[in-house]
């Protein structure tokens, strides 16, 4: 009765020890079938945290030190960004123009991808506010962020955007 009684808890915790403790977010559509979205690492979260305080900060070294050298990133007007180095230029150039630019994260999920072709992918999906310039010539838009996380730093980066009207900026 004993060795029944051991034998029943070792293979209940051999199961729930193998079982699948992910929990599902939702599903993505790869060629034309869904696969399962999970929530995924919560560390990837804070990569871009760091990557928008060092913005803030002007801090582009530590900018590009989160970003893989050969980092692709979309921006929401269709320009393609190739590489650390050039996107760097491209902030800098930003920033001189307009100094006083501020980014405000909103919200931040990790999520995991879990394909049948190819390994599971992990993605940050954030929502930042982003403000710059000055009186009738600042501007305030909010933008979502899809960044995949490979080995600690971000690989690729789709952007989206919408402007925030004057009429939202005075309800905050």
């Amino acid at each position: 009765m004993k060795i029944n009684i051991i034998c029943a808890i070792a293979t209940s915790i051999l199961f729930l020890g193998c079982a699948d403790t992910k929990q599902k977010l939702g599903y993505e559509s790869e060629n034309g079938s869904e696969v399962d979205v999970y929530v995924g690492n919560i560390e990837s979260t804070e990569i871009i945290r760091k990557w928008f305080d060092s913005y803030n900060a002007r801090d582009l070294e530590t900018v590009s030190s989160i970003e893989h050298e050969d980092v692709v990133l979309h921006a929401p007007n269709g320009m393609i960004i190739n590489g650390s180095e050039q996107h760097s230029e491209l902030a800098k150039q930003f920033l001189a123009a307009y100094p006083n630019a501020k980014w405000e994260i909103l919200w931040s999920i990790s999520s995991d991808i879990a394909f049948k072709t190819k390994p599971y992918e992990n993605w940050v999906t954030t929502c930042v506010t982003v403000t710059y310039g000055e009186g009738e010539e600042a501007t305030t838009l909010q933008r979502i962020i899809d960044a995949q996380i490979v080995d600690d730093k971000i690989k690729l980066v789709y952007g989206y955007e919408r402007t925030v009207l004057a009429q939202e900026v005075e309800l905050d």
